[in-house]
């Protein structure tokens, strides 16, 4: 169905390729994992499949990619669009109608159809994905998991014999990530569908493809085969092959290998400390009944919380449970219509956002959105200037660049590259004039895992000069490994407020992978667990 030939493909004015020499024999039916480190030209590799690489992109294209008998050399994107589906990250931003029912049927407009066909295939999408219930709201109505499900509908239209999907679960919380992915599966066997789907978050999948693609430096092909053979020679993995890493065995497929690595983590839980506690003094930063309502529709109901220097508060839910309005009325972007806000004892209820912007950094959940310097490194000049820090900067921007692996990119321009870059060039842009309290709303988006750790570590760094941190996340791995506390948003309400392990083991949807196989809720997090050497060291090699 996909064939791929010694594809190498720069982008324009690129130094260095987004793929390189790359050879994939994709069979029909089959569905594949790319999987990659932010950058790593998965994005690009899908891009070519559906011929936007390199009719719309431009830039150097060299070897062939035939795709359902079509050379995409000689076919252009709209005519591929009858044999590819594709669903691209940020679903919501890529929407060009208002209502779900247009949004289905723009495709279908576009190539031409008339319109008692367009019709018919507009009801007949609905039914057969089960969508009828969203028919009548407005696609920025949407949850994120909804606005998925649409997005795939849309891709559908044209009936398509091919699905490529960039990131479909980097937006949504947990059980919205797995009802994704089982309707994924779901429609492929129905429609004998064959699809490609790029992910960080490979636990989900991973039981569920045929093959597994990892793109190395430049895009090159590094290794291709069955989940087994591949996902334990990856440099990172999901928690449960981490786990069994830092313990000295195999990463698990089976029941048996699972069953090992649960009894090690508890014989060696017996004998480690507890989970590291909170900081103790006075609150940085409390906020009491907080109640706020868009257009009557109450968003957020009384709600407290409290974060403490050199500690992280993880703030978790469901999408649309409320953690990003909680961020923006703690930091004034919206007014509450009850409850106040206090920073070191003081209220915020009158001061400018701008005066409140020097103590408080905030990175939203769309890093585009506060991007627009010429360069990477222009845009942490730019914070510097605005806060007359250019001089003598807090934190010096080169170093960390390279903290976050952004040197080499340091002189391209911010939009132009992969989603997770570009969150880690939003984090960086307020990082660096080490604020007080830092807000981050879903920092790990788009971020592969060795990009999370070192994110990690340098949070880890500032909470021990006293930074206090708020994150919003759905990510509950990254939450366990690094907050001290959590709370628990559901429709607009704190459900939870307590110790991070104690709090996700109570809340079954929220649990780690590690609390999931050992039913304790601590330890939480493989990060936690002693690295174990002897006979299964090996193992982590082969």
């Amino acid at each position: 169905m996909i064939e791929l030939s010694h594809l190498t493909y720069s982008y324009p004015d690129s130094r260095a390729p987004a793929l390189t020499d790359v050879d994939l024999v994709v069979e029909a039916g089959e569905m594949w994992l790319v999987a990659g480190r932010s950058g790593a030209g998965k994005s690009t590799l899908l891009g070519t499949i559906n011929g936007l690489v390199p009719h719309f992109y431009g830039g150097r294209f060299a070897g062939r990619a035939v795709v359902a008998n079509r050379d995409t050399r000689h076919v252009q994107p709209v005519d591929l669009a009858a044999v590819v589906g594709t669903v691209f990250q940020e679903p919501g931003s890529r929407f060009v109608t208002r209502s779900v029912g247009d949004e289905i049927a723009f495709g279908l407009e576009a190539a031409g159809y008339p319109g008692d066909e367009i019709a018919h295939r507009v009801d007949e999408i609905v039914e057969r994905l089960s969508i009828g219930a969203l028919m009548d709201r407005p696609l920025d109505r949407l949850s994120g998991g909804e606005q998925q499900r649409v997005a795939i509908a849309a891709a559908m239209g044209r009936r398509p014999s091919i699905l490529v999907l960039d990131e479909p679960t980097s937006q949504l919380d947990g059980q919205s990530a797995d009802a994704t992915i089982d309707w994924i599966v779901d429609l492929r066997r129905e429609f004998g569908l064959t699809a490609l789907v790029s992910e960080h978050r490979l636990a989900r999948l991973a039981t569920k493809v045929d093959r597994v693609a990892y793109l190395g430096e430049q895009g090159r092909l590094t290794c291709a085969g069955c989940p087994e053979d591949v996902l334990p020679r990856l440099p990172y993995g999901p928690a449960l092959f981490e786990a069994a890493r830092r313990m000295g065995s195999r990463p698990p497929f089976s029941v048996d290998t699972r069953n090992d690595l649960r009894t090690r983590i508890l014989a060696a839980a017996a004998s480690m400390s507890g989970p590291h506690e909170s900081s103790g003094g006075p609150p940085r930063l409390t906020a009491q009944g907080l109640t706020y309502a868009y257009n009557g529709v109450r968003a957020l109901n009384q709600a407290d919380i409290d974060v403490r220097p050199g500690e992280m508060v993880a703030i978790l839910g469901r999408n649309g449970s409320g953690k990003t309005t909680l961020l923006r009325c703690l930091m004034g972007l919206l007014r509450p219509q009850a409850g106040e806000v206090r920073l070191d004892g003081q209220s915020l209820a009158d001061r400018p956002v701008a005066e409140t912007a020097r103590s408080i950094a905030f990175v939203p959940q769309w890093p585009s959105a506060s991007l627009f310097a010429e360069s990477v490194r222009e845009e942490l000049a730019f914070t510097l200037r605005n806060h007359g820090m250019l001089d003598t900067p807090p934190v010096d921007p080169n170093g960390l660049l390279d903290r976050l692996d952004l040197t080499e990119v340091a002189g391209r321009y911010p939009r132009d590259l992969s989603a997770g870059e570009r969150q880690r060039v939003a984090l960086a842009a307020v990082l660096v004039t080490h604020p007080s309290v830092l807000f981050l709303d879903e920092p790990t988006l788009g971020m592969d895992p060795i990009a999370q750790a070192h994110l990690g570590a340098l949070l880890e760094s500032w909470k021990a000069e006293g930074m206090a941190v708020l994150l919003a996340t759905h990510d509950v791995e990254f939450a366990a490994a690094h907050a001290e506390r959590a709370l628990v948003l559901d429709r607009g309400e704190v459900r939870a407020f307590g110790p991070t392990a104690e709090t996700l083991f109570a809340h079954a949807e929220l649990q780690t992978a590690v609390q999931q196989l050992t039913g304790r809720a601590w330890p939480a997090t493989w990060q936690e667990l002693p690295a174990m050497a002897g006979n299964g060291g090996e193992h982590a090699d082969d």
